[in-house]
Parts: structure tokens; C-alpha cells; sequence
């Protein structure tokens, strides 16, 4: 097993004097800069992390507090420390057991108590995956000798991919915090620097998920778990969201996208156009970290051969292009095309999903400038029309005009306040709960016209107090349930929505999302109880 050393990165080291104003600048200047460690001669007295600087920076008189002030005001003067000798698998027992806050602030390397470097979350999540795979390789080089070899080669796969579903959610509980706090801010009427500011504090908060996100399905495709849910999905639709989904990220990076579809726009194919999205999402943002002040163009290519669909997409930057010697390993994790690019987990899954459809995924450079990701497949063709109506408008239409009363249920007391700021946004009040008891008991004394429901608490969960208030007679037992949690798989939500919720909200909660459910539950429950009305007065 490597030694911490291996993965620490060296970023330069600011000094004790350095004026918060320099540091603020200098994480303007280098956007993929986590942290930066102060360092006094060559000894660390301190770590500044980029998410609680920012934060200080933006909170009220944060310019005045930090600006002209020396550094040492503003960073972790207690970080985690660490020499370079140490093997990582001890290093991340030892994290692990301090919780995620622990992971999240970042840790300092020493040799021989001088500054050697920094480590990061991800730069852990990199090792467990790291060591996991030599694990799994010298599991597979057993394999003539012994017979189960291939079984034991799944139980250490599926054992890395429930501790990263784990980790997954104990880190999606503070980001939960941070996400819904950041948004509340952007709504405020704070100057054009703020506003900067809190956007910077969202794009590292989602760029910290999606890596967890992606560790998670790379350890389940290894593990053969990676599931698709192939339904009928409308080509042209699917395309119209993508860009909708990227054109405001382009224009913010100076990037000019273009997004197109070839083909009959009534063509659908039975496939999962979740998994066909996240293909399109990871290799679009890839090429937006290349291609800034640029061109990307992103487009999909599908016409009727026999039974089934045939696609061809490509997704083309004007950047730097690949570098030679690793067109062949760029899908590979942990493989960079020209220079880094996050984790270096989002191309592996994209392969990951491509191969799992059956089809064909690669890389090459253009003969002028840039590089084009593209992936060939055949999906079976859909007996449905590809306009394929959705209910969002209907949701957004119905309004909470009638102030509801709300009981928040959550053990996580930044979970309440940030679920209870929301509600309060929405012009609902709000009532909390933090466990399962407490909300079974509180349903049973007080009306509630809808509850926000946890999942994982203590003493009783959210899925038994869920049963539990549907055994209660009605109208208690009645009372719209909307699941919040960091558990979204869709085999989860299924189950959530089998035992009587209404609707699945994924932390970190989204207030559209979080809305648009609560609409939704809220306008079944009214419809049920005019139902009910209108049988009582026929009888």
C-alpha cells in the first residue's frame, strides 16, 4: 500500500501575513484550488479551504472583516496533519472516524514537520478506489488456482460499493446544509460580487457530488450493479433538455454550445434516457473545461434500421485536444485527457453505461483543433409517439395559496432549519420533529396538511413512521408524505412510494423540486377529499 506522499498535491503556500484579499484573488485565479496551506518558514500553522473562506467572504461585512487582514483571521488554524510516510489505508481509517466534516476540509502533508503538500476528499476517494482495484486484480490473478476467485472478486466489488453509497450519503447530509443555505443566500439582494461569490460556493458544493455520484456508479458497475431502466424516451425531447440544461453554464463560461439532432422527430427508443443523459452531461462538461472562450458542439444522429433505433452521437470541443498517448486509456478512472479534469471518473462512466447499452464509445483528436468524444448504439424502437406529455406544468400550476402547515421531520438540526427556511420561502408555517416518534406522536395531537419526512433516524425511521401513520385512521392516516433523503436510488424511491409517499425530494433539496412535490401531494390529498365530499353528498 502507497504511502499518503503519493496522492498529496503541492499547491504554493501562502505565508502568515498574506491579507485575505490576495488569498480571495488567488481563488478567483484558479478555480480548481480546494485549499490552500499557510505556511511559516517551511512549518504549516494553518489550512484555508475554499468553501468556508468563500462563505466568511460572503457572509455580512465578510470584505471587511478579511480583506485588508492577515490570512491567519480566516483559516483552520487546527488542520489535519499528516506525514508524508504514513500508508493511506491508515490515513483514511483515521479520517473516516472524525466524519465528513473531516473529509471535507482537507488535511495537510508533512516530512519531518515541514510543508511537503495537501490532500482532499477527492484525492481520498481516489486512493479507497485505488486500493480496492489492486485488490480486485490480485483477486483476478488467483484465479486459475482458485475456483472462487470470481466470487469473492464480487463480494469485494459489491462490499466498496455499499461504503461508498455510504459515504455518499454521510456527505450529502452537510452538503444538504450548504446547497439549500447558498441558494437562500442567491435570493437575497446581495451586490454582483456576493452573488459571485455564492455561485462559486454552489459550483464546488455540485462539482464535490458529482464525483461522489460517479465513485458510486463506477463502484457499482465493477460490481455488475449497475442497473438501466430502459423505457420509452422521446430522442428529439432528450436533446431539448440537454440544452437546456447546459446553455446557461456555457454562456457563464464563454463557451458557445451547440446542440443538435438529426433525425425523424418522432422517434423513440426503448432505453434509459437517465443513463443517456449522464453520458451526454459528463462528456459536454468535460469539453466545457476545454473549450472556454470556445465552441462545443454536442449532437445526436438516429434513423430506423429494422426493428430497433440506430444513434450516433459526438460531443466536440475546440480545446487542446488529448494527448496521444492516452486516446486508448482516456476512458480508464483516474485517466486525465490534457490535464486534469476533476476526478477523473466521469469518462470511465460513461463507457460503464455505453457498454452496459451494448454500444461503442471512443476518443480522437480533430485534424485541426479540440477533440470528439462519440458513441455509436442500437436501442429497440418504441411503440409509443416521442411526445411523451409530462405533468411539470401541471404540478407547477397548482399554487399553496392556502398556507399549509407543515411538520419537518429530520434528526439533522441543519436539515430542520434549512427545510424549515424553505417551507417559510413557500409562505407555508411549519412545525418539527426530530425522529420518527416524535412524528408519529405529533400527527396524532395537531393537523398537519403535509409532512417532510427523513429517512435514516434514530429510534424510528422514516419508512416505519411512515407505515405507522398509515395504520392511524383517517383523515390522520391520510396526510400527504413527501420523502427527503440522500438515498434516491430508484429502487429506494419505489419502496418509499410503495408504502404510501406521495412524492421522493433527493438531498441536497432542490426548492423547485422540494416545491413542485409538495404541489404534487398536496393536490392529490385535495382531490381525495372533494372525492370524499362529493360521496358524502350523493349519500
Amino acid at each position: 500500500m502507497p504511502t499518503i506522499e503519493t496522492l498529496s498535491e503541492r499547491p504554493k503556500p501562502v505565508a502568515p501575513t498574506t491579507l485575505g484579499c490576495e488569498v480571495l484573488a488567488r481563488f478567483e485565479r484558479e478555480p480548481d484550488t480546494l485549499v490552500i496551506p499557510v505556511v511559516d518558514g517551511d512549518r504549516p500553522v494553518g489550512l484555508v479551504e475554499r468553501t468556508a473562506f468563500l462563505e466568511k467572504i460572503a457572509a455580512r461585512f465578510g470584505h471587511a472583516l478579511y480583506d485588508l487582514h492577515p490570512i491567519t483571521f480566516a483559516m483552520d488554524a487546527e488542520p489535519a496533519v499528516v506525514e508524508a510516510g504514513v500508508r493511506i489505508d491508515a490515513f483514511c481509517d483515521i479520517m473516516l472516524k472524525g466524519g465528513p466534516a473531516a473529509l471535507l476540509r482537507g488535511f495537510i502533508v508533512t516530512r519531518n514537520g515541514a510543508y511537503s503538500g495537501v490532500g482532499t476528499a477527492a484525492t481520498l476517494l481516489q486512493a479507497v478506489n485505488t486500493r480496492q482495484r489492486e485488490q480486485n486484480e490480485q483477486l483476478a490473478e488467483q484465479a486459475a488456482i482458485l475456483s472462487d476467485t470470481r466470487a469473492q472478486a464480487i463480494a469485494a466489488a459489491r462490499a466498496k460499493s455499499q461504503f461508498l453509497a455510504i459515504m455518499s450519503h454521510e456527505l450529502r447530509t452537510p452538503m444538504n446544509g450548504v446547497l439549500a443555505v447558498a441558494e437562500l443566500l442567491r435570493r437575497q439582494p446581495l451586490t454582483a460580487t456576493a452573488q459571485a461569490h455564492v455561485q462559486t460556493i454552489v459550483d464546488s458544493s455540485e462539482t464535490l457530488l458529482r464525483i461522489l455520484q460517479d465513485a458510486v456508479d463506477l463502484s457499482k458497475a465493477e460490481a455488475g450493479e449497475l442497473e438501466l431502466a430502459s423505457t420509452p424516451t422521446a430522442l428529439r425531447a432528450l436533446m431539448d433538455d440537454i440544452q437546456s440544461m447546459w446553455e446557461p453554464r456555457a454562456s457563464q463560461d464563454g463557451v458557445t454550445l451547440l446542440v443538435g439532432y438529426e433525425g425523424d422527430t418522432e422517434l423513440a427508443a426503448v432505453i434509459d434516457g437517465v443513463r443517456l443523459k449522464q453520458v451526454f452531461n459528463n462528456l459536454i462538461g468535460n469539453a466545457l473545461k476545454f473549450a472556454r472562450n470556445g465552441v462545443v458542439e454536442a449532437g445526436l444522429k438516429a434513423w430506423v434500421e429494422g426493428d430497433g433505433i440506430r444513434m450516433e452521437a459526438r460531443v466536440r470541443d475546440d480545446g487542446p485536444g488529448v494527448d496521444v498517448d492516452r486516446v486508448d486509456s482516456i476512458f480508464e478512472p483516474f485517466v486525465h485527457g490534457s490535464g486534469p479534469d476533476g476526478a477523473g471518473l466521469g469518462l470511465s462512466i460513461c463507457r460503464q453505461v455505453i457498454d452496459r447499452m451494448g454500444g461503442r464509445i471512443w476518443a480522437e483528436n480533430n485534424k485541426g483543433r479540440g477533440a470528439t468524444f462519440a458513441f455509436d448504439l442500437t436501442a429497440p424502437r418504441a411503440a409509443v409517439e416521442a411526445e411523451v406529455q409530462s405533468n411539470v406544468a401541471d404540478l407547477a400550476s397548482f399554487d399553496l395559496t392556502a398556507a399549509p402547515h407543515i411538520l419537518i421531520v429530520d434528526d439533522n438540526a441543519t436539515n430542520r432549519v434549512v427545510a424549515q427556511a424553505l417551507c417559510e420561502m413557500f409562505g407555508c408555517s411549519s412545525e418539527l420533529a426530530e425522529d420518527g416518534l416524535e412524528a408519529l406522536q405529533a400527527v396524532q395531537e395537531s393537523r398537519y396538511d403535509l409532512v417532510l419526512m427523513d429517512i435514516k433516524m434514530p429510534r424510528m425511521d422514516g419508512v416505519q413512521a411512515t407505515q405507522a401513520i398509515r395504520a392511524l385512521p383517517a383523515p390522520v392516516g391520510r396526510v400527504p408524505i413527501v420523502a427527503l433523503t440522500a438515498n434516491a436510488d430508484p429502487e429506494d424511491a419505489k419502496h418509499y412510494l410503495s408504502i404510501g409517499m406521495a412524492a421522493v425530494v433527493e438531498k441536497p433539496i432542490k426548492p423547485e423540486r422540494l416545491r413542485m412535490a409538495m404541489n404534487a401531494a398536496l393536490a392529490v390529498a385535495q382531490d381525495v377529499e372533494n372525492e370524499d365530499a362529493s360521496g358524502r353528498s350523493a349519500a
